[in-house]
Order: C-alpha cells, then sequence, then structure tokens
C-alpha cells in the first residue's frame, strides 16, 4: 500500500461518542448521534471508518445533506473517484461532476440519472485498476407502495463469506486471479434483459480495459482476507478453461449469497448509507417500477487490490 493510502486508510479507534448499533449478524450497523451536515470534523470521519472497518456496512439517518456536503463528507474519506463515463452519460449532479444520480425518473424525455444501477451482486468499481474503497449513497426520494418502503439494497460480507469457506475451496482459489471487465457486466446486462442505460461507445470501452485481480484479496486497513470476484464484473478465472472457470465461478457466487452472510437496508428518505467495497458485496432490488426513486452517490478510490 502506498504511503498516502496508508495516511488515508489508516485505522482509527472508536472510543465512545456516537451510538453504534449493529444490524445484523454478519454486518451493518447504525451510527446514530452524528449530523453530518453540519459540518464534517475530523472525529466524525474517524468515527465513521472504524465503524465501516468493523461492521462493512453504515447508516446514518435523518441527515439533510446538500450535494457540497456530501462531497464534502466523502473527501474525508479518501481520494473522491471521477468518472468520466458519468460525465459522458449526463448522470450526475449539476454542477458536480464527482456525484452520480442514481435514479429511474425521467425530465424532459431524458433519464436524469442512471437507472439500472446494482441488478447484479457486485461491488464498485472492481473493473478498475483501483476499484473503489468507499461508497455513500444519499437517499432523496424512496418509492414506497401501501407504507412500505420499496427499492431495497442488500449486502453481503466477503470477509465472512471467505472464512466460511470449506478448506479444499480455499485451496481451489488460493493464489488465482480473475478478469473483471465493464464491457462483460455491460453485455451481462443486456443478456439478461436488465439493461437500461446506452451501450458503450468504442472511446469508453478504450478507456476501461478489462483489469486482473486477485480471487482472494486482503483488506488493505483490516488485514482480512475477502473473496473478490463478482457476478457482476468478474467474466473469468484466469489460466482455467470456459467450462472450469465458469463452474468455479457460479460455486463462488452461491456461497458469497447465502443468507447468514446479508443484511438487507430498507431505505428512508434522509439516509445516509456508506459502505466499504473492499469487504462487501450488494444488490438493488428493482421492485417499484416507475414509482420515483433518487439517490447521490458518491465513490473514493482505493488501493490495487493484493
Amino acid at each position: 500500500m502506498s504511503a498516502s493510502f496508508a495516511t488515508i486508510l489508516a485505522r482509527p479507534r472508536l472510543d465512545g461518542g456516537p451510538q453504534l448499533t449493529p444490524l445484523a449478524a454478519a454486518l451493518g450497523a447504525e451510527l446514530r448521534g452524528l449530523d453530518l451536515g453540519s459540518g464534517v470534523t475530523s472525529e466524525a470521519a474517524t468515527t465513521v471508518l472504524e465503524a465501516l472497518h468493523r461492521y462493512g456496512v453504515v447508516v446514518v439517518r435523518d441527515q439533510r445533506l446538500t450535494p457540497q456536503e456530501q462531497l464534502d463528507f466523502m473527501e474525508r474519506l479518501g481520494p473522491v473517484k471521477k468518472s468520466s463515463y458519468s460525465r459522458a452519460n449526463s448522470f450526475c449532479v449539476p454542477g458536480y461532476p464527482d456525484m452520480m444520480v442514481i435514479s429511474n425518473i425521467v425530465e424532459d424525455g431524458r433519464n436524469i440519472g442512471l437507472m439500472d444501477a446494482g441488478a447484479m451482486w457486485h461491488a464498485d468499481g472492481t473493473h478498475m485498476a483501483h476499484p473503489d474503497m468507499y461508497t455513500a449513497l444519499y437517499a432523496l426520494e424512496v418509492p414506497q407502495r401501501a407504507g412500505e418502503s420499496l427499492g431495497d439494497t442488500l449486502f453481503t460480507s466477503t470477509a465472512e463469506a471467505y472464512d466460511a469457506l470449506p478448506d479444499a475451496l480455499k485451496k481451489r482459489v488460493a493464489g488465482r486471479s480473475a478478469i473483471h471487465s465493464f464491457a462483460h457486466h455491460i453485455e451481462k446486462k443486456r443478456r439478461l434483459g436488465d439493461l437500461r442505460r446506452p451501450p458503450l461507445t468504442d472511446a469508453q470501452k478504450a478507456e476501461l480495459p478489462d483489469v486482473e485481480h486477485p480471487i482472494v484479496a486482503v483488506h488493505p486497513v483490516t488485514g482480512r482476507k475477502n473473496l473478490f470476484v463478482t457476478e457482476g464484473h468478474t467474466a473469468r478465472i484466469a489460466g482455467l478453461p470456459p467450462a472450469e472457470s465458469d463452474e468455479l465461478l457460479e460455486e463462488l457466487w452461491a456461497h458469497i449469497r447465502r443468507p447468514e452472510f446479508i443484511y438487507r437496508h430498507s431505505w428512508r428518505v434522509g439516509d445516509l448509507l456508506i459502505w466499504d467495497n473492499r469487504a462487501t458485496q450488494h444488490l438493488a432490488i428493482f421492485d417499484y417500477g416507475d414509482l420515483p426513486r433518487k439517490m447521490h452517490r458518491v465513490e473514493t478510490l482505493g488501493p490495487v487490490p493484493a
């Protein structure tokens, strides 16, 4: 890990302060007593980082954040990701090119945001040489039906999943790597009928080449091993025949999504949900049809997986 990342991700302490309540056995916690809109202190950022490294997913409810306040908060956690893909497709919050709109809302015949984000289990940015470290998603509009919130997000702990992997399977994946591909991700969405965004241009394909990452990656802060292959972006296992690669990937994916590793988040307006992409994967539930849903997303870059 480089010196700059070591400084950004140095493991903080959580001593007293805001109340932290676990939400599920494997991962997830609610952090109460923080008002991030009143200005992000170093202490608040440290509290969130420690909670993230302990629980993988942290929700801070009842926030009232401007785009600038959300961006200021994420800049405390690490270098904010700059996405030319989002900018090229006009999915950014106006005036904030590093903040993506996640929404099914159409205005003046144009989607105001990305409509199909999270349709398959994935961790953000694994198709990049420097995958995302943390993601923060802020809920502005949450669809409801009969008083029930729709559009839940499921999270799974890839660290707990690795720990529970049978020894024989641990030996099979030890030292192996896999190819992650954004082009593969888009094509898989198309085949499944889930693609609701423009196809990749030749320029975007050239800018987003395939990358290779270890199947078992070590978390850059906690040192825990986790499974780093996803249904959404992992195209194949390097060095294996296609049939064997597909079979092994399916076995790993089925293991990762076992119920005992999962936390299901039911959204409320004002939720700021932050997760650690090096310890979790997530899946969006599309059960709300045309009912309006709108979120703002900011991500930070992490080190190369090792």
